[in-house]
């Protein structure tokens, strides 16, 4: 009886290691993708979901455009441990200037740095726009110290001439 505990015990042992192993790995391919949105100019980090579950990953969120929905499954699809993709990404019209035609390089420019660094500080909510190096930011966040965060990330960004901060507080 003893013995039967003991092995029950090292199983349950053996099937918990591997349990945080496997979410370890998948909170490490979560942050991986989560990177190389971040860092790529042409996705929108901040407007995509990340979830992985033993090694798949889904994508969720919106995007202006088919090529960004492409370029952010491609990015998931070659990051290491990943072994599926699921799309889920839904392309919307662009209503907010953040993209497209007739955009300076230095405004987009501009908006993958502010991006990048919301997703590197864990800023979100925030919707940000780009037109002739003036920020406008908009959508909602959670505390007024967030709001402050954002605002003053854009603020630091090089090539930004001012801020409009329209950014909303949930009560």
């Amino acid at each position: 009886m003893r013995i039967l505990l003991i092995t029950l015990a090292a199983l349950i042992l053996l099937a918990s290691v591997n349990c945080e192993r496997r979410n370890v790995a998948d909170s490490t391919i979560t942050t991986n993708v989560k990177s190389k949105l971040a860092t790529d100019a042409e996705t929108s980090a901040l407007k995509i979901e990340v979830e992985t579950n033993s090694g798949v990953v889904t994508l969720a969120g919106s995007v202006p455009t088919q090529a960004e929905k492409a370029e952010a499954e491609q990015l998931a699809r070659n990051t290491e441990g990943v072994t599926r993709v699921i799309n889920n990404i839904t392309v919307t019209q662009n209503t907010t200037g953040e993209t497209g035609a007739g955009v300076a390089a230095e405004d987009l420019m501009i908006l993958s740095k502010i991006r990048s660094r919301y997703v590197a500080e864990g800023v979100v909510g925030p919707d940000v726009a780009v037109k002739d190096g003036v920020v406008t930011l908009t959508g909602n966040v959670e505390t007024a110290r967030s709001k402050v965060r954002a605002e003053s990330i854009a603020r630091a960004t090089h090539g930004v001439k001012s801020v409009n901060n329209m950014i909303v507080v949930n009560q």
